[in-house]
């Protein structure tokens, strides 16, 4: 706990001065991305309307009009072109615009309020980077050969150095996107999953569940880890309780590994059901996961996605959108309407991507190939010397520690093969699992120091000797 105070102590200040030295902490969403999407959805929410939005709607437009007349670089031209009444939404999770809405509730919408929202994403960022800190020294902790001082405060330090090195990752708090967030939520999960297996009580499960399902709140596609999330959880509750050095409560208190994997993932179907049951009522249709996904695949599913190696583009949503909504009156046009158009939406780029995968069979090996690649981009400077010390970590803990390589290398997989299954996002896929790559390049880093350090103890210690023994020769003592 000691090195989460510290590690929060050095980001907050970090995070939240780069936000306030940014150009555009005070202005709206930056309009290349989809932070737009969840301000409209957090204003609609903050007066009371629900999740939804209403591009039509003039006190939401006249931000984005103001500054589109102050900014000649960048322009809200596609977001001021958007019309039509308050419409449910079901493209978004409900977290960031719940959160953009609570801030609305205390501060007008305006540029304090917009600077606000950035300074509670910076927070984000620090709780995340500060929670992987102190989780990495735990990890050490529960090892023999790793909890010597040296080597655990060399993993707390190596972790912040790199935080203090990400500029990239500071950018997401300016962008009004919800990586900052799920950063902070999965690193909460996972060291309470940590504490939860190894204690293997239910109501940890039922914490760990309930925490998932915050991330599933605030990044929709966690929902594809269940199955991947539900054998690793189940694989550690069972390693972890045959160790009887990581068991931390008596074996007639804790649970068996499978009961306990089947609690927690109750527990975020428990939780989740409510968005569900919310969606399916506003689609009129057995949606329960709305409508984006769909959507969204068929930019990666595509001729320009092969072209962009695997990058997620946005021409073929662009192309049948425009397609689909040349027939829309904008002016007369109603709420169910626009929800019958999304779901008409999600139905043709659902047709598209089947058509498409059978068709080019082929192309698939190399495009997951290509993804993946893309995914963990770039491999020079900064980020290769990081990426290089995280398998120095992975091998060193694959000798030392294997139960913590386990917890580190989970959630990197997820990621790698959620990104290779749908499409890359320029590494946006990894950002919530940045903690996990921080501590495997600290414990890389770790073992590289001790075993220099040790080296050299050793060679002053060899010198040291050789050097008395010379002078009690010549003392004529040898």
């Amino acid at each position: 706990m000691q090195w989460f105070v510290v590690a929060m102590i050095c980001f907050l200040p970090l995070h939240i001065i780069a936000v306030m030295l940014d150009e555009w902490a005070t202005r709206p969403p930056l309009p290349l991305g989809d932070g737009p999407d969840y301000e409209a959805i957090g204003f609609c929410l903050s007066r009371g309307e629900g999740w939804s939005y209403a591009y039509s709607d003039q006190e939401w437009r006249s931000a984005y009009e103001q500054a589109t007349r102050d900014e000649s670089t960048l322009s809200y031209a596609i977001q001021l072109a958007r019309r039509g009444p308050t419409t449910p939404d079901t493209n978004r999770p409900p977290l960031l615009p719940l959160c953009i809405a609570t801030i609305y509730q205390f501060l007008p919408r305006g540029p304090i309020a917009f600077a606000a929202v950035r300074i509670w994403l910076a927070c984000c960022l620090s709780i995340g980077c500060a929670m992987s800190v102190a989780w990495g020294v735990w990890l050490a902790d529960s090892n023999e050969v790793s909890r010597r001082p040296m080597f655990r405060n060399a993993i707390a330090v190596c972790v912040i150095l790199w935080v203090f090195s990400e500029r990239n990752l500071r950018n997401y708090a300016i962008d009004f996107l919800t990586e900052p967030m799920a950063l902070a939520g999965t690193q909460i999960f996972l060291v309470v999953a940590w504490v939860g297996v190894r204690k293997g009580t239910w109501r940890w499960a039922i914490a760990t569940g309930g925490l998932f399902a915050g991330m599933y709140f605030c990044r929709a596609l966690f929902i594809l880890w269940i199955p991947l999330l539900a054998v690793w959880l189940w694989i550690l509750c069972r390693i972890e309780s045959a160790d009887p050095a990581a068991v931390l409560e008596t074996r007639s208190t804790r649970g068996k590994p499978l009961p306990w994997t089947a609690i927690c993932l109750l527990s975020f179907g428990v939780i989740s059901s409510g968005w569900w049951i919310r969606n399916c009522f506003v689609l009129g249709d057995f949606q329960p996961l709305g409508t984006k996904g769909l959507t969204t695949l068929i930019g990666g599913y595509c001729d320009d996605s092969i072209r962009e190696s695997g990058e997620w583009v946005s021409a073929p949503e662009k192309e049948l959108r425009a397609e689909l909504e040349a027939a829309v009156d904008w002016q007369q046009v109603t709420s169910m309407e626009l929800l019958s158009l999304e779901k008409e939406i999600g139905r043709k780029a659902k047709e598209h991507v089947t058509h498409w995968i059978k068709s080019n069979l082929r192309s698939l090996p190399s495009l997951f190939v290509q993804r993946i690649v893309n995914e963990w981009n770039p491999y020079h400077g900064k980020a290769l010397v990081l990426k290089l010390l995280a398998v120095v970590g992975v091998l060193w803990l694959a000798v030392y520690h294997r139960i913590a390589l386990l917890w580190l290398l989970g959630p990197l997989a997820f990621n790698t093969l959620v990104a290779m299954a749908t499409y890359s996002a320029g590494g946006r896929f990894l950002v919530p699992t940045y903690g996990c790559l921080y501590i495997l390049a600290a414990f890389g880093m770790a073992a590289i120091l001790t075993r220099l350090l040790g080296s050299l103890a050793i060679k002053d210690f060899l010198d040291r000797v050789d050097r008395g023994g010379a002078s009690r020769a010549s003392d004529g003592r040898g």
